[in-house]
């Protein structure tokens, strides 16, 4: 299947083969599975032998499996961000049946905008969790992470978030 979006050259639909969590899947691309990570978002993390769960980690896992398991996905390069993290995972905007995932999950309240990457949608992917967290929707929900030492987090992204606005509104006037 042949996509066109707002890329210089067209871009091609692979079958997501596994969903490893909320912000990782793995997809067959011309016969060759590649584990791809969502580029700009991070979503909190399920439980495994590495790491403990993460509030609302659970809820993200099976949000992108709702969305993606058994399709096609176009997977979208930015040249900023660079080709691949330190783990050797695809960096993608992912997009399924004209649904931007990335973005999806971030104003849905399943992710963070990830702050530790060059990418072309950094500001509008801030803009999008700060509506979330206005909207207290996902894990922004005041009752989202009851019982998890997450919460401390989510304070301190609003905190930052915060700063980032006051700075932005001073440039922009």
């Amino acid at each position: 299947m042949l996509v066109f979006l707002a890329a210089p050259l067209p871009l091609f639909a692979y079958e997501v083969v596994e969903v490893i969590d909320g912000d990782t899947i793995k997809a067959d691309i011309d016969g060759t599975i590649e584990s791809v990570r969502f580029l700009g978002i991070d979503t909190p993390e399920v439980q495994n032998p590495y790491r403990d769960e993460e509030c609302f980690g659970k809820e993200a896992s099976q949000r992108t499996k709702d969305l993606l398991e058994g399709k096609d996905v176009v997977l979208e390069p930015d040249a900023g961000a660079g080709d691949r993290d330190k783990y050797n995972r695809l960096l993608r905007y992912v997009y399924v049946d004209d649904v931007f995932v990335n973005e999806l999950l971030i104003k849905e309240g399943y992710a963070y905008a990830y702050t530790d990457e060059n990418y072309k949608l950094y500001d509008d992917f801030i803009d999008y969790e700060q509506q979330a967290y206005l909207d207290k929707v996902g894990l922004w929900a005041d009752d989202a992470c009851d019982g998890f030492e997450q919460k401390i987090y989510k304070d301190y992204v609003q905190y930052i978030l915060g700063i980032y606005y006051f700075i932005k509104s001073w440039f922009i006037l």
